[in-house]
């Protein structure tokens, strides 16, 4: 017999990045994720939850790259949530427009990402 508790829910993206709900806006339809562009770990192409991400000139998107010379040095939206793009392209939900906590991206917050995503305010 097991006495032990076990979970019964996993929760994924429990934390929240959203320092606000006063000004949200999302992106109408999502974006597309280009899975080539993803880097593979552990054998999953996973892009989380936070990560800036910069327009291809596929018309698909690409997590941010500082040192990208494709679109993706330009990042233009956040991700609402994570997805596995392992299996290929997904839609995906984020946001153009908000004031996310900066500690909570799975990227450094510099200047740099700053100057280049006007409508995100970092806090």
């Amino acid at each position: 017999m097991r006495l032990q508790p076990r979970e019964r829910i996993e929760v994924q993206d429990y934390h929240e990045i959203l320092a606000s709900y006063d000004v949200i806006r999302e992106v109408v339809n999502g974006i597309t994720i280009d899975s080539t562009a993803v880097a593979t770990v552990d054998g999953k192409k996973i892009v989380k939850k936070g990560m800036p991400m910069g327009k291809l000139a596929n018309g698909k998107y690409a997590p941010y790259n500082p040192e990208g010379t494709d679109g993706s040095e330009n990042p233009t939206v956040i991700l609402k949530h994570t997805y596995d793009v392992t299996d290929g392209d997904v839609i995906a939900a984020g946001y153009e427009m908000a004031k996310v906590i900066s500690e909570r991206l799975p990227v450094t917050v510099d200047d740099t990402l700053k100057q280049k995503m006007p409508l995100i305010q970092f806090a």
